[in-house]
C-alpha cells in the first residue's frame, strides 16, 4: 500500500481457483471475467467450441477450468452476442450469407445451453443482412490480407539471425505496399512481432502464436489469423459506436497479449470505419530495445 496526496494506492495479489482460460477484452486493456463488467460480449469460435465441449461432458483435461470461468459468463447482466463466431465460419474462408445465419443459430442454441441465465439476442432478417455487411466490405481487404500472410510466412518460418532482420522487414513492408487493397495494419505489425520475437521464450512470442507460420502455409491457413485480428478490429468499431462498449471474449492468450501490447486509443469514426492511435508495448517486439522499437514505429509510418 502507498499514500500519494490524496489518493492510496492498494497493490494485491490474486490467486484463483483455476488458471484462466478466458480473457475479458475491454478498451483499456483485459481482465478476469470475474471482474468484467455488465455488458454485451461479443465471443469468438473457441468459446462456441468450449461450450459444447461442456454439454457434451468431455474428458478434455482443460474442461474443469474451463467451468469454472463459464460460470462467470453465465449471468443474466451479460448478453452473449455469436457475431464473431459466424463471420469466422466453420469453412475456414469467408462464409456466404446463408452460412453465417446458421453458424449464428447454430452458435447462440450451443450458448444457451450452457448459459441459460445470460440474455441473447434474436436477430430478424433485417439484422443478419446488416451483420453480415461486414464481411462483405472486408472481402477484399480479406484477399490482401491472405496474399500478405502466405508470402509473408516464407520468411517467418525460423527465428530469423540477427544480421537478416532488416532485410527481413524490408520485404515484409515491399509485400505490403505491393497489394491494393493494403493489408491490415494488424496483420502487419503480428508479422513484424513475428520477425522480432524472443527465441528464447517461445510462449511469449505474440505474432508466432497468433499467424503460425510454416512451409505450406495456405489461404486455409491464413484464415484463422485474420479472423482472429478481424475480431479485435471490430471490437474497435463497436466499441466506438455502442454508448456502452461490448466485451470480447477469447480463450486465446496470444490475442490478449497483442491486443494490450498495441493499446489502441482515441479511436474516432472516420469514412472509412474508424480511425485510432497505438502505443506499443515492448512485448509485441521482445527483441528491440526500446529506442530501436521506436526507429521500426517510424520505419512504418513511412513504408506502409
Amino acid at each position: 500500500m502507498s499514500y500519494t496526496g490524496k489518493k492510496v494506492q492498494v497493490k494485491m495479489n490474486i490467486k484463483f481457483h483455476e488458471p484462466i482460460t478466458a480473457y475479458a477484452l475491454l478498451p483499456d486493456g483485459w481482465l478476469p471475467f470475474a471482474f468484467a463488467p455488465a455488458s454485451v460480449v461479443l465471443v469468438d469460435r473457441n468459446i462456441v467450441a468450449t461450450a459444447k465441449s461442456i454439454a457434451a461432458e468431455s474428458k478434455r483435461a482443460d474442461i474443469p477450468a474451463n467451468k469454472w470461468w463459464f460460470r462467470f459468463l453465465d449471468n443474466k447482466n451479460y448478453t452473449l452476442h455469436p457475431m464473431l463466431a459466424a463471420l469466422e465460419g466453420n469453412a475456414r474462408r469467408n462464409p456466404t450469407y446463408d452460412e453465417f445465419v446458421l453458424e449464428f443459430q447454430q452458435a447462440t442454441e450451443s450458448l444457451k445451453e450452457v448459459f441459460p441465465s445470460a440474455n441473447f439476442i434474436d436477430f430478424d432478417e433485417k439484422q443478419y443482412r446488416a451483420g453480415y455487411a461486414i464481411a462483405e466490405d472486408m472481402e477484399k481487404r480479406y484477399e490482401s490480407d491472405v496474399a500478405f500472410l502466405i508470402g509473408a510466412s516464407e520468411h517467418l518460418q525460423m527465428v530469423a539471425p540477427e544480421g537478416k532482420l532488416r532485410t527481413i522487414e524490408d520485404t515484409l513492408l515491399m509485400i505490403s505496399r505491393s497489394l491494393e487493397p493494403k493489408p491490415s495494419l494488424f496483420v502487419v505489425l503480428a508479422a513484424l512481432s513475428c520477425l522480432y520475437e524472443n527465441s528464447k521464450d517461445p510462449a511469449a512470442n505474440i505474432g508466432r502464436n497468433i499467424l503460425k507460420p510454416k512451409r505450406d502455409y495456405s489461404e486455409l491457413s491464413a484464415h484463422n489469423a485474420i479472423s482472429d485480428i478481424r475480431a479485435l478490429e471490430l471490437l474497435l468499431i463497436f466499441q466506438n459506436l455502442q454508448v456502452r462498449p461490448p466485451i470480447y471474449c477469447t480463450r486465446d492468450k496470444a490475442l490478449k497479449d497483442f491486443w494490450v501490447a498495441v493499446n489502441p486509443t482515441q479511436v474516432v469514426r472516420s469514412e472509412g470505419g474508424c480511425e485510432f492511435k497505438l502505443r506499443f508495448r515492448k512485448e509485441l517486439f521482445p527483441r528491440l530495445t526500446y529506442k530501436e522499437c521506436e526507429s521500426l514505429i517510424e520505419r512504418l509510418e513511412l513504408g506502409l
